[in-house]
């Protein structure tokens, strides 16, 4: 029971849909035009039932068919969805019907119904054919507006009735024309023209996103291209036609010279509309294809890097099983029966330290590359001597190059030059560099350290003569995960993240790091430069 409770209050307190925002400010103002409409007949004041004596006057049946509507409209602005909904609209179409109704058999000649009009004057006057047409257009369109699937078959009966009632107001302009006989002539006022452009244009803006609206209402390029080709086709012949009129009315041109004019007038204004629409078309879709462009450069970014990212999980996968084979062995033979001598048993421990030691420096690298990437690495800012660093490297790559059997120089000065920076970091960038070029160069290669001093700023150098690197892959060396392809017969490991720490080990401390080669299996060249201390720059211009 509580839960059901709970659910119900949740759906009540549901939020509602967003209420467009002209129906109902457009439904007040016809309700207005309508209300005083009847004051003026209860109280027998003309001017407010008709704009100019003479004219037709807006019975009070049509002002009671205006209030229906606008109720109408109002239910329908509101999102009312209750069973009385519908009620004002069917009340609209319904007294629109019997007018017509009336109206007709009243043509027919039928007794009955030719007296009942004669005898409903005044007060009682039955609005005229043309107005009750209109309203039962619109009282269908009121109707079938709530109605997913007829929103366009409402649209289209507004906007036919706004068309009628528009040319029935444009028509008092024109009183001494044919055009006057069928539209006012025959009973619409003028207010009522007017409340019958003001109902169509609520109802075409209560579903601004459904039916033929969606393509006018929208902020997309297309639906503001069509706002503006519907106002000028609009708004332009009318301006033109009012300019003819004037120059026609003061006696400034003739008939013949005033219709050529309007249509040449039209037809240059309409060439000239679609020319400025297709020019924004083309521009729209020049930018349409630069973003389809970006979007498919993108998409190959992010194939490329899903690519990128399945290689580096086969090659984790492959060097962290790599070390995890000896160990297996060696745990093998320590299970053996009887046990191992004392040597067998160093040598057992040698090969599983040797294997953690690898494993735990591939987990090492990449926390740090991590840790860079999160902006999680400070460097200590410490007078350094780039020898002592330079040394201590060293140390740690001997190893390799004793199992690679590599020609190592390494000819430096007693007494280095001093940078400001963290001697562990420091160390871990030489290192990273030496086993890169340990690893890239066929046994029994040569590889060479040096260190270059100059006023203001210290260059590391490791040139080896191995594989070298080929022009279209010197500038994604130190790209996270990147390496050298990999020949048939040559195994040198790694996960190539080793580069992409020196770089930003490097750029961390205000240095750089660039590569050289001359080409594949010419060998390879990286240099660092770090800023020297401003109190340990040697005088010297260069030293080595």
């Amino acid at each position: 029971m509580p839960s059901r409770a709970h659910s119900t209050s949740s759906s009540r307190a549901s939020p509602a849909v967003p209420v467009p925002a002209l129906p109902r400010p457009v439904a007040c103002a016809c309700a207005l035009i309508a209300a005083i409409c009847l004051l003026g007949w209860a109280a027998g004041i003309d001017s407010l039932v008709s704009v100019f004596a003479g004219l037709p006057a807006m019975v009070p049946l049509t002002a009671t068919l205006t209030l229906l509507a606008s109720g109408a409209l109002t239910l329908h602005g509101r999102g009312a969805d209750t069973r009385f909904g519908p009620a004002p609209a069917l009340l609209v179409t319904a007294m629109a019907a019997a007018i017509l109704l009336a109206h007709g058999s009243a043509r027919l000649d039928w007794p009955f119904a030719a007296s009942f009009i004669a005898d409903h004057a005044g007060w009682w006057r039955l609005s005229s054919p043309l107005t009750a047409a209109m309203f039962f257009g619109m009282g269908i369109s009121l109707l079938a507006l709530p109605r997913a699937r007829h929103v366009q078959l409402a649209q289209w009966l507004a906007l036919g009735v706004l068309s009628l009632a528009a040319l029935t107001l444009a028509s008092y302009m024109f009183r001494d024309t044919f055009l006057y006989q069928p539209l006012p002539g025959s009973g619409t006022s003028i207010l009522t023209a007017l409340v019958l452009i003001l109902l169509p244009l609520g109802a075409l803006a209560a579903r601004p996103s459904a039916g033929m609206m969606a393509a006018v209402a929208g902020h997309t390029p297309e639906a503001q291209m069509a706002r503006r080709l519907l106002l000028s086709a609009i708004a332009m012949p009318v301006l033109l036609g009012a300019l003819v009129w004037l120059a026609l009315h003061f006696d400034a041109i003739d008939t013949e010279t005033g219709i050529a004019l309007l249509v040449w007038g039209i037809v240059a204004l309409i060439v000239a509309s679609t020319w400025h629409a297709a020019l924004r078309l083309n521009r729209a879709d020049a930018a349409r294809r630069r973003a389809e462009q970006a979007l498919e450069r993108a998409l190959a970014s992010l194939r490329e890097a899903d690519a990128h990212k399945d290689r580096f999980m086969a090659v984790l996968a492959h060097e962290l099983r790599n070390p995890l084979a000896p160990i297996r062995a060696a745990a093998d033979l320590l299970r053996l029966p009887g046990g191992a001598d004392a040597a067998q048993q160093h040598r057992t421990a040698e090969i599983i330290g040797r294997q953690v030691e690898t494993m735990t420096h591939l987990v090492e690298d990449l926390l740090d590359v991590s840790r860079v990437r999160q902006g999680l690495i400070a460097a200590e800012r410490a007078p350094v001597d780039l020898c002592l660093v330079l040394n201590d490297a060293l140390d740690q790559t001997r190893p390799l190059f004793r199992q690679r059997r590599h020609r190592l120089n390494a000819d430096l000065p007693p007494q280095g030059p001093v940078v400001l920076g963290d001697h562990k970091r420091l160390v871990q960038i030489v290192a990273n560099l030496l086993v890169n070029a340990a690893k890239y160069t066929p046994e029994g290669g040569e590889i060479r350290l040096a260190l270059y001093v100059g006023r203001e700023r210290a260059e590391i150098s490791v040139h080896d003569n191995g594989v070298g690197i080929e022009a279209g892959m010197l500038g994604r060396v130190f790209d996270s995960f990147s390496q050298v392809t990999r020949t048939p017969g040559r195994n040198e490991g790694g996960l190539g993240i080793g580069l992409a720490l020196v770089k930003s080990l490097v750029e961390l401390h205000g240095g750089t790091v660039s590569a050289h080669s001359p080409g594949l299996g010419l060998g390879s060249t990286f240099v660092v430069t770090l800023p020297c201390a401003p109190a340990a720059a040697p005088t010297d211009a260069m030293a080595s």
